[in-house]
């Protein structure tokens, strides 16, 4: 069976590279091929403020690091390069993708996800893209998997006047699975189907082979934290200083940090094997909290309050909910050691893990064998008015 998927995977970032690899990786297992669609950014649908637009003065703004800090700037200007060069010329090869966007949207089945496919207010990158919704989608069958409505929701798919799309992009899918429960809610109003949570594409692979040696050597306290957001300096001081109570060193992978003791560009699956290597983890990402998990890490999430820019709380809240992990969201640098050294019953948490992936692998292949029988039915309705003249033929033959 043909099977596209529709995704964020030209994203550099080291969740979307990974969680398109994977999902790409359990398809082929099941014994279908796979290519990657790619969309055009839509025109921006949200009435609030979740995101606003970049103007002149926060460029201006952002710059500032070029006037006060210019070594840092520049080094970062640099960091930065060396991470999109990684992504081009390693990780894209990997799934199949080159510079030249595919927008075929036709074949047997196209998957929309993982990723906030469903996040439609991201109005400062994307807008409202409808493939995303299932509009003027070809393939035979849709479906998601693990997709997300990050911090958009059902109250502003209703401020926004948004119901109709939602409806008539919903009904074309034939399963419909989402990662987190706000991503339910909002789906689930719309859409005249069950609901299913399914878990990220990360965690239904393991990756050992794809892991090599860690690039970074000796004891150290991971930082996976975008750039700018752990950067009060209360927060930056207590982290320091756990790390120094523990003779760690204090290093960024894959977002710039300046005040680490190190910052360091990594390929995708050489970030695995920083993470399996680290003593513990401070991150603010979905997929570092993920990646803390796969490798039984002490570590804790930094979850953002709901604010009108948005929040991670949804993706990231519900997964540590899933995994009876609560414990491990902090909203600051507060009492590190109180979080970092209690011990996590990663006997319980991979028992819960191990269910989680089996129901998702379940979904996911049930739509699979679902989608290939609406393709084998599809293609056998249209081979059929070929054989009508045939068999008329035959039968009068057989009359006389």
């Amino acid at each position: 069976m043909k099977v596209s998927i529709l995704s964020m995977q030209r994203v550099v970032n080291y969740g979307s590279f990974m969680q398109a690899y994977a999902l790409k990786k359990v398809v082929e297992a099941a014994g279908h091929s796979v290519t990657f669609c790619d969309f055009n950014a839509g025109e921006a649908r949200h009435l609030g403020e979740k995101v606003k637009k970049v103007t002149i003065w926060h460029k201006l703004f952002n710059l500032r690091n070029l006037l006060f800090k210019p070594k840092s700037y520049f080094i970062y200007r640099t960091f930065r390069s060396q991470l999109k060069q990684y992504y081009t010329q390693y990780a894209w090869p990997k799934l199949g993708i080159s510079t030249k966007h595919n927008l075929d949207y036709s074949g047997d089945l196209m998957i929309i996800g993982s990723d906030e496919v469903f996040n439609y207010t991201q109005n400062h990158s994307f807008g409202y893209v409808p493939a995303l919704f299932g509009h003027a989608i070809s393939a035979s069958s849709i479906i998601s998997y693990a997709a997300s409505a990050g911090y958009a929701n059902a109250r502003d798919v209703e401020a926004d006047s948004m119901q109709s799309e939602m409806r008539e992009g919903f009904a074309k899918f034939d399963a419909i699975g989402v990662r987190d429960q706000n991503t339910s809610e909002m789906v689930s109003k719309y859409a005249n189907q069950s609901v299913h949570y399914t878990i990220d594409p990360t965690l239904l692979v393991d990756f050992l082979a794809e892991t090599p040696a860690s690039p970074v050597k000796g004891n150290y306290l991971l930082v996976y934290a975008y750039g700018g957001r752990i950067d009060a300096a209360i927060d930056v001081k207590k982290v320091i200083a756990y790390a120094r109570s523990k003779g760690l060193r204090v290093v960024s992978a894959g977002f710039y940090n300046d005040w680490c003791d190190e910052n360091i560009v990594v390929k995708p699956f050489e970030l695995l094997a920083v993470f399996k290597n680290a003593s513990c983890v401070v991150t603010d990402t979905f997929h570092g909290t993920i990646f803390s998990i796969k490798h039984n890490k002490a570590f804790v999430s930094i979850i953002q309050d709901e604010n009108k820019w948005g929040s991670n709380a949804s993706k990231v809240g519900f997964l540590l909910q899933q995994l009876n992990l609560n414990t491990r969201i902090i909203n600051n640098a507060d009492n590190l050691a109180t979080y970092l050294d209690t011990p996590i019953d990663y006997a319980a948490v991979n028992h819960t893990l191990a269910t989680l992936r089996a129901s998702s692998l379940d979904y996911l292949n049930n739509a699979l064998k679902q989608a290939e029988i609406k393709a084998q039915n599809l293609q056998h309705n249209k081979q059929q008015p070929e054989q009508q003249p045939e068999q008329q033929q035959v039968q009068q033959k057989a009359a006389f």
